[in-house]
């Protein structure tokens, strides 16, 4: 009497397992490699972004004159001055000091922007305030969104000569 053959070829359960399995893992492996490549695209773009957004803030604000007086004394007080009260009413840079500013409806939703507007003294220190009255102001521009780490800051100095 003869012996059946078995025939060894083809995958057995066990073979068919470990190969799901490392399929499984693979696939686990691209996603996380994808969320991270979406995660930094994402900061990436809010950066680009943020950088346009702080420049033309920046623009905005030095294309305005030094001071509300033509010339040396400058005035002491910062802020909007009488009779402005919207930005297209600011007519010299130290309107903008402690402005918030408002680009969700230009397509910068979720953007935070403030400036500020402070007189130093280059002498000493071209960031520490010392009060109106200043050659020098030195304008700051704050962007900042939840995507980022922390607020891009962009600054300026502008002279009164």
């Amino acid at each position: 009497m003869k012996r059946p053959r078995h025939s060894k070829s083809g995958f057995s359960i066990i073979d068919m397992i470990m190969g799901l399995s490392i399929i499984a893992v693979a696939i686990m492996a691209i996603q996380v490699a994808q969320n991270n490549y979406v995660n930094m695209s994402t900061r990436v773009e809010v950066g680009l972004r943020a950088v346009s957004l702080g420049n033309s803030v920046m623009n905005i604000v030095r294309m305005h004159r030094y001071d509300e007086n033509s010339s040396s004394p400058w005035s002491t007080a910062y802020g909007t001055d009488t009779g402005e009260s919207t930005s297209a009413d600011y007519d010299d840079i130290d309107d903008y000091a402690g402005t918030s500013w408002d680009f969700s409806g230009d397509g910068f939703a979720g953007y935070t922007v403030t400036t500020r507007v402070h007189c130093v003294d280059l002498t000493t220190s071209w960031t520490d305030s010392v009060g109106p009255g200043s050659t020098f102001k030195r304008i700051i521009v704050s962007i900042d969104h939840d995507a980022m780490d922390s607020p891009m800051i962009f600054s300026s100095l502008m002279a009164g000569i």
